[in-house]
């Protein structure tokens, strides 16, 4: 097998804000490199984990074989197991493997345990040129360090034409609990309309931040979905008074660049036992839906014609709280239904948000 370099890797990632060039690896982030510093420690933990990010390229290999140093966030037990690595062929789910190698990092008492070095094959791939799209498990940091193919492969960048659509949200969008990253419903939902997508959604750290409106401003969207809420809510962050601004100023600096991309602004699914209380003084769920909607109403008026709300609850509602195992996030099949139903309602009809 030939090994690729570092330098030949790099322009087969996608899905990523940055990338985080050391001596012997390359680490996708959906945070800037240079800002790091600009995040609390949680937040910059779950921005390094590669929700969609992919290795994307075109070859004639019949093999491939990725290695890396890998921290796979603990998981409770009983929960479905994480840390997959999904591999698509001309668009069509090829294989899953979990590899071989597995560091487990439990980020409330700082341990690791296991050996961070991580690799992973697949094998008896179709013969002929073809596009093949390995995604990284989003519940783990990825740092790659070699990829291997046949002898005498070709291996060149496969550019992707598609509409791509960005997603922010909170942890119900980076969807961790999914088996593998394809099963989150932002990727569901843009593979059933043949459109690339942007995961940056940020377990536990959707805080209607300017950071992430800035994120958000500068990096190419054909479409942006802001699924807001829901991380806000404990500990009443924001308040009746409070909430509305923040949602307005995030709309609006995303807007300084992105002026008429089309905007899409979904509210929190249903959540048990956060419907109609809220936490320390903070709106609960039922209100913060009202306030997002008069959000979206407000800017209409005022000449915005690109924006539109979605209810969170046309997405998840109190008849599937079956699929809620925490009674909070959606398992997998959860997480598909809710990418089925975000198609069917945004992306697809008589009103689209955007054209493929």
């Amino acid at each position: 097998m030939k090994s690729l370099s570092l330098d030949e890797i790099e322009p087969l990632l996608t899905g990523q804000v940055d990338v985080r060039r050391r001596k012997d690896s390359l680490q996708p982030l959906r945070l800037p490199v240079a800002e790091l510093g600009f995040y609390d420690p949680f937040n910059r933990w779950v921005g390094s984990c590669a929700a969609a990010c992919r290795v994307r390229l075109s070859t004639t290999s019949r093999s491939l074989r990725l290695t890396a140093t890998q921290r796979l966030l603990a998981q409770p037990a009983g929960d479905e197991q994480r840390g997959a690595y999904d591999l698509y062929v001309d668009g069509r789910l090829f294989g899953r493997s979990h590899g071989t190698g597995v560091a487990v990092i439990n980020l409330e008492s700082g341990t690791l345990e296991g050996d961070e070095a991580f690799a992973i094959d697949f094998q008896d791939l179709p013969a002929g040129e073809k596009v093949v799209e390995l995604w990284l498990p989003q519940s783990a940091t990825v740092s790659i360090t070699g990829l291997e193919l046949d002898d005498g492969a070709s291996a060149t960048s496969a550019a992707d034409p598609r509409p791509r659509i960005l997603f922010h949200g909170s942890s119900i969008t980076h969807c961790m609990e999914a088996e593998g990253a394809s099963n989150g419903w932002p990727a569901v939902a843009a593979r059933l309309a043949g459109f690339d997508h942007l995961n940056l959604g940020w377990a536990g750290s959707c805080l209607l931040s300017g950071q992430a409106a800035r994120i958000i401003r500068d990096t190419r969207a054909d479409a942006i979905v802001l699924k807001l809420g829901i991380n806000v809510f404990d500990g009443g962050q924001l308040r009746e008074r409070t909430f509305p601004d923040s949602a307005h100023a995030m709309i609006s600096i995303i807007r300084e660049r992105h002026k008429t991309t089309p905007l899409v602004v979904a509210s929190p699914i249903y959540s048990p036992g956060r419907e109609d209380e809220g936490s320390l003084g903070g709106p609960s769920l039922v209100r913060m839906r009202q306030l997002l909607q008069d959000v979206v109403a407000a800017r209409v008026a005022a000449g915005d014609a690109a924006i539109r709300y979605l209810d969170g609850l046309s997405l998840f509602g109190a008849a599937d709280a079956h699929m809620l195992p925490d009674d909070l996030h959606p398992n997998t099949e959860g997480y598909r239904l809710m990418g089925e139903r975000f198609n069917a309602l945004t992306l697809s009809g008589d009103q689209p948000l955007i054209r493929a």
